[in-house]
């Protein structure tokens, strides 16, 4: 009898094209290769035909480019482009167009296959439809990558669960919901897409949902000693109360601090704060997606202009008409008011930078994770502004179970004003009130939590080698 050629083991990780997603899935790879240098690493990469949903952005594409030229043994496989779901918009749209990828993600799988043994297949969460073709050529170790929190699992595992415990709309609904691994939650701090059980992209989520419950297991993008409230429903098994929960591995905080174009000491913002005292700004910045109504800025200004505080302020304007100039919204005379102790910048931020600077002690944030845990890597308190998506969600638990934001009255409710009286209130709570002290104090100790998670013989570095040492073994 012939002996089989030797294949070297392979994991192969399909993200979505998008900042919040692809990102950290390349910091996933990353980390593998930190602690392998032998395991192949291939990322799969789709092109999307509709740039207004998930956009492979000039962002995006500087970040692969990085990758691929970094020497470290990454290979990034580009997808050819397959028909676009006719009738179909935001969420609903990707996850049919996630299901028009199949055969081309199953062609790619099994060419991979003829030279490598695929010992673990790491999809998006927004992927799981994936897990078919997985199951087709016989893949059995599939995973999800989620990119939020472990909370954001406890949701997700539970949510075929509340789809058949609440028989009407969650719009509908009066009172609050319980989720396993979290505070009581308004109906209205779920995401957009689920309120209607008619949304089209709810079909889509309550089936990945289920998926999720089949999955070889789950890594997410957080560290064990940040959320061991929804860590323990999850090894409880309270979120999947009718059958196994995956195994579930903390492999975070995962984040890409070197991001291309923000190391320049040059930038406008990073000058500007070197002038100003030790723990003094307040940065308001809101994602890449962030963009607020006229109405809604001037209100905003007329809150920073009423607080007193320092402030760097990265502002994007909605509207209808196009790109609209800074004038145009801002109150008449509002940066000649302000002009000594405050900064508006319209576009590009070094998020990263302006975080990590020494000037910075207060972030109003749109309660994105990955904001969030460079929030917590750097030791900034935080001020919860959520806009859409799950971001609800994470104010409730940055708020309420985390204690690691102030909460800001009327932030988060759909087609309402934040009125400008409310942000002073929350600046000055957390830059000066009893309250903004202790979220500071639980800052600075998760700050050396989260750095102890990755470093070796750390809780999220262990939990990576586990997986590694488990996806490296050579099949004969």
């Amino acid at each position: 009898m012939g002996r089989r050629s030797i294949k070297n083991s392979g994991v192969v990780l399909f993200p979505i094209p998008a900042d919040g997603h692809l990102v950290p899935m390349i910091e996933v790879a990353k980390r593998l290769r930190q602690h392998s240098p032998t395991l192949s690493i291939t990322v799969l990469l789709m092109q999307t035909p509709f740039p207004s949903v998930l956009s492979a952005t000039q962002s995006t594409a500087s970040h692969v480019q990085a990758a691929e030229s970094s020497g470290l043994g990454i290979d990034f496989l580009h997808l050819p482009p397959v028909e676009a779901p006719e009738g179909l918009e935001g969420l609903a749209c990707m996850l049919q167009y996630v299901e028009n990828l199949k055969p081309v993600v199953s062609d790619a799988l099994a060419s991979l296959s003829s030279t490598t043994t695929i010992s673990a297949f790491v999809l998006d969460m927004f992927c799981v439809a994936m897990t078919d073709v997985a199951a087709e050529l016989r893949i059995s170790a599939t995973y999800v990558f989620y990119i939020t929190n472990a909370a954001g699992v406890c949701y997700r595992l539970y949510f075929p669960t509340l789809d058949r415990i609440h028989q009407q709309d969650f719009k509908d609904l009066s009172e609050e919901i319980e989720i396993p691994g979290w505070p009581p939650l308004s109906p209205q701090a779920l995401p957009q897409a689920i309120l209607s059980k008619k949304s089209p992209a709810y079909p889509g989520l309550l089936d990945g949902a289920r998926r999720f419950q089949q999955l070889k297991g789950i890594l997410v993008n957080t560290f064990s000693e940040l959320e061991p409230v929804a860590m323990k429903a999850l090894a409880d098994g309270r979120c999947v109360p009718d059958g196994p929960t995956p195994s579930i591995h903390p492999v975070g905080p995962l984040l890409c601090l070197q991001q291309p174009g923000s190391e320049s000491p040059d930038h406008e913002c990073i000058k500007w704060l070197d002038q100003q005292p030790c723990g003094s700004v307040v940065f308001l910045c809101f994602g890449s997606l962030g963009a607020f109504s006229g109405e809604q800025i001037r209100e905003i200004a007329r809150g920073l202009e009423l607080c007193g505080h320092r402030f760097l302020w990265s502002v994007r304007v909605q509207s209808r008409q196009g790109q609209l100039s800074l004038d145009e919204v801002l109150p008449t005379g509002f940066v000649e008011r302000t002009r000594e102790r405050g900064l508006v910048w319209s576009t590009w931020v070094p998020q990263i930078a302006v975080l990590s600077h020494s000037a910075i002690g207060g972030f109003v944030t749109h309660c994105g994770w990955n904001s969030t845990l460079e929030s917590v890597w750097f030791g900034v308190p935080l001020i919860a502004w959520p806009l859409y998506a799950e971001q609800k969600m994470n104010a409730v638990l940055l708020v309420k179970e985390l204690e690691i934001a102030i909460g800001l009255k009327g932030a988060g409710q759909s087609d309402l004003l934040v009125k400008g009286e409310e942000l002073p209130k929350a600046v000055k709570s957390l830059m000066e009130g009893e309250e903004g002290m202790k979220i500071k104090e639980k800052m600075k100790r998760l700050k050396e939590l989260g750095r102890m998670a990755v470093q070796e013989g750390g809780s999220s570095y262990s939990t990576m080698a586990a997986l590694v040492a488990e996806w490296a073994k050579i099949d004969e």
